[in-house]
């Protein structure tokens, strides 16, 4: 009994019939994650800064209560304060908020100034 061989262009032609399923598949599952990414954005978001907060928390009182408060560095004078040690742990996510925040404000301003300057009344000059 012989197999049947297939030919190069049969062999290309499975290939894309496969990466067709394959790229099919992977477009529904991003779809799902990013529909669960939006739906539970906002309680993700919360629980990573409670977690991230609530660890710089027990690091700093741990800290103060070993009385190990001023770690042996060269240079440093005194101690930086916990909350800009929070701040600075968290930039990069207070960075995005801040800037999701403050991005339509600066788009709505900019464009009010560019449509005034655009159409804005033109002044009666006296001649």
């Amino acid at each position: 009994m012989s197999t049947y061989k297939l030919t190069p262009l049969e062999e290309l032609r499975l290939e894309k019939k496969r990466q067709r399923e394959e790229r099919s598949i992977a477009s529904q599952r991003l779809s799902y994650e990013l529909q669960y990414l939006n739906d539970n954005w906002g309680s993700m978001l919360t629980k990573g800064l409670t977690s991230s907060m609530k660890t710089k928390f027990t690091e700093t009182m741990d800290n103060i209560s070993s009385g190990n408060s001023y770690s042996v560095t060269p240079f440093v004078t005194r101690k930086r304060n916990p909350w800009v040690n929070l701040m600075m742990s968290n930039l990069p996510l207070l960075g995005s908020v801040t800037w999701k925040l403050t991005k339509p404000a600066i788009i709505a301003f900019a464009l009010k100034q560019g449509t005034s300057m655009l159409f804005g009344r033109k002044k009666n000059k006296i001649r």
